[in-house]
């Protein structure tokens, strides 16, 4: 059994523009390093060995540089990708099959 969470990161991040005009909210630099990065190595520390990641706004670009900054050994990263924002309770739905089973989850 492994500990699984869900980050939401699939809104525009409108209250952090101009910085979220090149690039997605989670991807804003937080002491040298995006934002998101900072979560998911929290979320190792906690024992989580796999997280999904409800993406959306300028998906290509946050799979592209997470892939490039999070160690595949350490944690699994899978993207459920929106077409279109649904809100909390739509990413949450659509990621259900990577969520599934008895276990507790954790979302951020």
């Amino acid at each position: 059994m492994g500990l699984k969470a869900l980050i939401l990161v699939g809104g525009y991040g409108t209250r952090l523009r101009p910085l979220t005009l090149t690039r997605p909210k989670p991807l804003v630099e937080f002491c040298n390093k995006p934002i998101l990065f900072h979560q998911i190595e929290a979320l190792i520390e906690a024992g989580v060995d796999t997280v999904v990641l409800a993406v959306s706004y300028m998906c290509e670009m946050l799979e592209e540089k997470i892939n490039k900054l999070v160690d595949s050994k350490k944690i699994q990263i899978i993207y459920s990708k929106e077409e279109e924002p649904l809100g909390t309770g739509g990413p949450l739905a659509l990621a259900r099959t990577h969520l599934n089973g008895p276990d507790p989850f954790i979302v951020l």
